[in-house]
């Protein structure tokens, strides 16, 4: 095996994180109802269809695993960018349903092999001893993805349409994922582990039962808090847009939560040196129904401290979900076994603009499903809690 590789381009791999989900997921909680006047069809079509493509994520979530181990997670970052470049083209041109089910399966590839559990995937790869901080730092950045991209399509779009949007996010990712290629090879950041063909094909049931045990929890976590997160954030425009008969003033109050991921993650940070990853995790865990069941007020302020407790928990609760698998599995192994986390993440988002569509007239009930559903993070970072832990020295 090659020596592993101390420098990790930290920076570029938060930069990379903006892009990808705010071009290959937030983007189309504004542009959803766009495609759907331009192709004369349902928004429900629009969002099952935007749900089906993330579920691509779920049958490859494995198979990106093994690619990551195999060339290093940059370079599957970079494919995957510059297919979304094509995918998002692509939904410009759209003229069917059937043209934007292609566009949106380009986009489904693209956002399986280029969001989080990729980036966070080379951060371990390439300097698993100070793994915690680097992931941190890169969802310092994914932390201000959706306020950004909601501010900027939520300008972009009224003024010069729907075409032109997608253009503009295409050129972005083809940028980021050129960027990434080139640099990948300059540095000579293939990782292509000499033994390779005998563990390409790691299953579950050769894991020992701690093992077993760790990887169930950290799936039940993913999916769930994938899941919450994802359908609150899709609803948020709409449901502030009855709320305060407002649309920008929903987008502006919708993006609050944003910003406040970055706190929770500087929080993180800030009790990385003193508390194990799994303590701050419970912490954002319990905070996470207190911030949904303030959605339900009619006060603009509740509101915006909703949103500010929502950012906060889920910006250090993803932080624990990328960090977690180091602490019981090796690097060598950490793209397949998040490949197997992975898949119940991305169950969990793909399943969310179905279920924003299908709430989106009463996304009160929609809330309401979230907070029951936000007790199973506690109950399984709690139990994460008994597993004991690889050495990390």
């Amino acid at each position: 095996m090659k020596e592993e590789i101390k420098s990790v381009p930290v920076h570029s791999l938060g930069i990379s994180q903006i892009i990808a989900y705010g071009s290959l997921f937030y983007v189309f909680a504004l542009i959803k109802s766009s495609i759907a006047i331009k192709l004369g069809l349902g928004v429900e079509i629009i969002a099952f269809v935007v749900s089906i493509s993330l579920f691509i994520h779920v049958l490859t979530s494995v198979h990106v695993g093994v690619l990551i181990d195999k060339y290093g997670g940059m370079r599957v970052m970079s494919i995957g960018l510059l297919i979304g470049s094509i995918g998002l083209f692509s939904i410009a041109l759209s003229k069917d349903l059937y043209w934007f089910i292609f566009s949106m399966f380009l986009v489904g590839i693209s956002f399986a092999m280029a969001s989080y559990n990729i980036a966070f995937s080379t951060a371990i790869q390439l300097d698993d001893k100070n793994s915690r901080r680097h992931i941190t730092l890169i969802t310092f950045y994914g932390s201000i993805a959706s306020t950004l991209v909601w501010l900027i399509v939520g300008k972009l779009l009224p003024g010069y349409g729907l075409e032109v949007t997608c253009f503009f996010l295409s050129i972005c990712l083809f940028a980021m994922g050129a960027y990434f290629f080139l640099y990948s090879f300059i540095k000579d950041m293939g990782r292509v582990p000499i033994n390779m063909e005998k563990v390409a094909h790691i299953k579950l049931s050769e894991l020992i039962p701690k093992e077993k045990r760790a990887v169930l929890l950290l799936m039940l976590l993913g999916f769930v808090q994938y899941l919450i997160f994802s359908s609150t954030a899709l609803s948020l425009v709409d449901y502030f847009s009855v709320k305060f008969e407002a649309y920008y003033l929903a987008v502006v109050l919708a993006s609050v939560y944003g910003p406040f991921q970055l706190v929770g993650r500087l929080i993180e940070m800030g009790l990385s040196k003193r508390y194990d990853a799994r303590v701050t995790g419970l912490f954002a865990a319990f905070v996470m129904p207190i911030s949904l069941i303030l959605l339900f007020s009619s006060n603009f302020s509740i509101c915006i401290l909703s949103m500010a407790l929502f950012g906060m928990s889920n910006g250090l609760l993803t932080v624990t979900n990328g960090y977690l698998p180091n602490l019981f599995f090796e690097p060598n192994v950490i793209g397949r076994i998040k490949g197997y986390i992975g898949a119940p993440t991305a169950l969990g988002m793909a399943c969310s603009p179905f279920l924003s569509g299908i709430f989106s007239e009463n996304i009160n009930i929609l809330i309401i499903l979230m907070v029951i559903l936000s007790l199973i993070p506690i109950g399984s970072i709690f139990l994460l809690r008994n597993e004991k832990i690889r050495s990390l020295n």
